[in-house]
């Protein structure tokens, strides 16, 4: 049980402009604790040989879809979080699908040493979700991480929140 214990880890710094900060905030989706959950699930999820600190930016996407671009340290998220509904749980269920599945691509990228020829289709395939991008490989992978860890990054976000309105004890 113990064996994947070391003292190494990553910390990843979510950076926004104050304009996304304030987007992020309207529906009620607070970024400090979306970067400790993403923290947790990170270091969760894989043992690190060496402490690796990383800053991943927050843009905002002016469509229903989102991106991560390789090479650049930056997440490109939906601005229209209300696509399952308007209340603060369907938003953040938008919006953790969506960061998810990028941050995923983030890894594919920076951890796992995936070309960005790897991922070939255009944007016009994307958009038309064509047989092209639907099976490839990388957006399959993506696909199931975002699954696999949205109820977890979910209920960790919901615990942290909690946690942190809480009044200290000093």
């Amino acid at each position: 049980m113990y064996a994947r214990l070391n003292n190494y880890m990553i910390s990843v710094e979510l950076k926004a402009k104050p304009k996304i900060n304030r987007w992020l905030r309207r529906n009620e989706i607070d970024v400090n604790v979306v970067e400790m959950c993403l923290n947790i699930i990170l270091n969760k999820i894989r043992s690190w040989r060496k402490n690796s600190y990383k800053d991943i930016e927050i843009k905002k996407y002016k469509n229903n879809g989102s991106g991560y671009y390789f090479g650049f340290d930056e997440v490109h998220i939906t601005e229209n979080l209300d696509q399952n509904g308007w209340s603060k749980e369907k938003k953040l269920d938008t919006f953790t699908g969506h960061f998810l599945h990028e941050i995923r691509h983030w890894m594919q990228d920076n951890m796992l040493g995936v070309a960005e020829s790897k991922l070939n289709y255009t944007d016009e395939q994307c958009d038309n979700d064509s047989r092209v991008y639907k099976y490839n490989r990388w957006e399959v992978d993506a696909r199931r991480f975002e699954r696999r860890y949205k109820k977890e990054f979910i209920d960790l976000y919901h615990t942290i929140e909690k946690l942190s309105t809480k009044p200290d004890l000093s």
